[in-house]
């Protein structure tokens, strides 16, 4: 297939309305969203052991309390405080959520009043989200 064919071919795909003469080709199966991980605890875990041995402390926030006792957090608290004790305050927050999954309503008004506040929340579905974002805040 000659490069003006590949062209033609990609530019038929992207806009089969203009070719109505056409049969539309279906798509293959989309590629199956993970990240790696079991469950998110799997996630949090390897998460907090990789900051760690980065040189950042971690806070882990209350896993699964629906049911299991008192709550001391908000509505929605994010699930790591992540912070360098190097004497720059430097704190932010990281919600972990499995590929496929977002947060909750109380997630998002908890996110959206700490990042009124000043601080930087994240939600990663990866652990290279959860790296490019230190990578972002040690700058």
């Amino acid at each position: 297939m000659s490069r003006d064919d590949r062209w033609l071919a990609e530019y038929r795909r992207r806009h089969p309305h203009l070719f109505p003469d056409e049969p539309t080709p279906t798509p293959g199966p989309a590629p199956p969203r993970t990240n790696g991980y079991e469950n998110e605890a799997a996630f949090q875990a390897d998460a907090v052991r990789t900051l760690c041995g980065l040189g950042w402390s971690v806070q882990e926030n209350l896993k699964g309390s629906a049911g299991n006792g008192p709550v001391y957090y908000g509505k929605g608290w994010p699930d790591l405080d992540i912070y360098m004790e190097d004497g720059r305050r430097r704190i932010w927050y990281a919600e972990l959520k499995q590929p496929g999954n977002k947060p909750t309503d109380d997630q998002l008004a908890c996110h959206a009043r700490l990042r009124r506040a000043g601080f930087r929340v994240i939600v990663a579905y990866t652990l290279d989200d959860l790296l490019t974002a230190q990578r972002e805040e040690r700058l």
